[in-house]
């Protein structure tokens, strides 16, 4: 029988089958999307389950991930979705989904698992009974550096594709899930450098001495405060004991400077910062100012030191959050009443320095014996850590190369310039010029934003706002030792606080001068380690705020987001911030 119009049946034909193909790929879109949305929710669970204590519910959640990944990896892997890969305006994002999905389903066949099975042991890396268990240590090595491995590889395939022409809803889940990608890699680096330098810290090759330096931040200083309380920590076979306890004021004037100073250090910070232990972090390069605390120990002390470790009290309120109240001397110490007590009350209930000193000391070794013997939930203490950590509130440098080496470019390095070529990096520093504790009741805000873009060269505008919080009557109602009185000041501007501000341009960049606005003080600008600084000093009168603007350039080709870098607050919380670039 012949057939009519064959061209009629086969068009209908093939249209048949574009619908099954087309019926087909809708499936599969909604199967992806249905398996990547369930993978997604249970990423946030996996997340959640990790930072408690139940393993039970990490492999739950780990199980229930793998199998929505798996099943978004399948959809995605057929041959009708690699056709529409190459369909035009839609193939993008069919590209964009397939590589979310494979990324999902690599991290879930292997690292994710294998590091799930070593969240119960991560408490290994905190001391217990007076020490850490090395080998505990060393068994974590491995896991922590294949997830490190997988997740900087899904980084990579992610940065592979550009999300800017997918449609909205899938651009910013697909971002989103780059953002996550990128903070999970960001924090296991740190955790894999953490564990490779852990033991060689901890003394597995030998005693190390370590200086603790407690940062007291009602007299501040570009890293934090000033160096009060400074304690001698040995860390032998994991071994940690600490030593003698020493006031950071009983250094006293060294006959010269114990390092040479740069000529752009000097003008900038003075003297004083080779010359007193006090203001060795007057400069906001924190390996600079562990250079100078261990050559002013060495010159008076015995011990030879390998590293310095420094933290804050905002830091001690975290740990009192984790390990619960201690008492000094008397003195019920809270997560809610340290920074007070340490930071305002102390200078009041006992006005004799020493008596201070004393006082520091006794709080340092006692949340010192607390956290080497804690037996509570050692995750919520590495919680606290990592929170005192991202604020850059606590800051380590070891004079080791190879352990220096690793811990270069972390939170806790506090370099002044890391390396990172396409990122514009700010900082604004403060350093107290009162000679007093008044610091207590400084309060400051700074906001950055990039207002343009120009052959990769990008414009930026800062505005800094300093307050004080000081009582009205803080003259006749706060301890002398307090307000400074007759020392950097006159007697009749007690209560007043005098503040330095060092702003420092990107490395390659430029910044103009303040705007005028009324400032007491002139203005100077330097150059140090290939950043320009501008500076100048601020006076406040109990209650008043003052406003600082500028702006700068970053320098060429620096066309990521910028960082901003901000002595950390008296408050709690991070006085640093991210700002997103103009070059689009």
């Amino acid at each position: 029988m012949r057939v009519k119009h064959p061209w009629r049946w086969a068009s209908g034909a093939v249209a048949a089958v574009i619908a099954v193909i087309v019926g087909y790929a809708g499936w599969l879109v909604w199967d992806a999307a249905h398996h990547l949305k369930a993978a997604a929710s249970e990423a946030s669970a996996i997340k959640a389950a990790a930072l408690g204590d139940d393993p039970a519910k990490i492999a739950s959640t780990i199980h229930d991930f793998s199998g929505h990944a798996h099943g978004a990896a399948k959809a995605t892997g057929s041959p009708v979705w690699s056709l529409m890969t190459h369909l035009p305006v839609f193939g993008d994002d069919a590209r964009g989904v397939r590589a979310a999905s494979q990324v999902a389903d690599d991290l879930s066949r292997g690292a994710l698992t294998e590091l799930a099975g070593t969240v119960g042991d991560i408490d290994a890396v905190l001391p217990q009974n007076g020490g850490v268990d090395l080998a505990k240590v060393q068994s974590l090595v491995k896991p922590v550096a294949d997830s490190d491995a997988a997740l900087q590889r899904a980084k990579r395939q992610l940065a592979a594709q550009d999300p800017s022409g997918y449609v909205g809803s899938l651009k910013l889940r697909y971002r989103d899930l780059q953002t996550k990608v990128d903070d999970a890699a960001s924090a296991i680096g740190v955790a894999d450098r953490a564990l490779k330098v852990l033991p060689r810290m901890l003394g597995a090759d030998g005693r190390h001495n370590y200086l603790v330096i407690m940062q007291n931040n009602a007299e501040i200083r570009a890293t934090g405060g000033l160096p009060g309380a400074v304690s001698l920590i040995t860390a032998d076979n994991g071994k940690i004991t600490m030593g003698r306890e020493l006031a950071g004021n009983s250094f006293g004037e060294a006959p010269q400077e114990v390092l040479p100073l740069q000529p752009a250090e000097e003008k900038i910070f003075g003297k004083n910062l080779g010359r007193y232990f006090l203001d060795a972090n007057l400069t906001p390069d924190f390996s600079r100012s562990a250079d100078l605390w261990k050559a002013r120990w060495e010159q008076t002390q015995p011990e030879k030191i390998d590293g310095v470790i420094s933290l804050d009290t905002v830091t001690l309120s975290y740990l009192l959050d984790a390990l619960g109240p201690v008492d000094v001397d008397g003195v019920h110490l809270t997560s809610d009443n340290v920074v007070d007590e340490l930071l305002s009350k102390v200078y009041a209930q006992r006005p004799n320095p020493a008596d201070q000193d004393a006082f520091f000391g006794q709080v340092a070794s006692t949340v010192f014996q607390r956290m080497t013997t804690f037996s509570g939930s050692k995750r919520v203490l590495l919680q606290a850590l990592q929170r005192a950590a991202d604020e850059h509130r606590i800051l380590i440098h070891d004079f080791h190369s190879d352990v220096q080496g690793d811990l270069t470019g972390t939170a806790v390095a506090g370099e002044l310039t890391a390396n990172a070529p396409k990122t514009p990096q700010v900082g604004v520093y403060f350093a107290d010029g009162t000679l007093s504790k008044m610091s207590y009741y400084l309060r400051y805000s700074t906001h950055v934003s990039a207002t343009s873009c120009v052959n990769g060269v990008q414009t930026l505008s800062g505005t800094l706002t300093l307050r004080s919080t000081a009582p009205k009557d803080a003259k006749t109602t706060l301890p002398a030792y307090v307000l400074g009185t007759g020392n950097a000041l006159p007697k009749s501007s007690a209560g007043d606080m005098l503040v330095a501000v060092y702003v420092f341009a990107p490395e390659g960049g430029a910044a103009s001068k303040f705007d005028d606005n009324d400032l007491d003080f002139d203005q100077f600008t330097a150059e140090l380690d290939g950043r320009q600084v501008i500076g100048t000093w601020v006076l406040l009168e109990p209650g008043q705020a003052q406003d600082l603007k500028w702006t700068m350039t970053s320098g060429k080709g620096q066309t990521g987001d910028t960082s901003v870098a901000v002595t950390p607050s008296i408050a709690a919380g991070s006085s640093s911030s991210t700002v997103a670039t103009a070059c689009s």
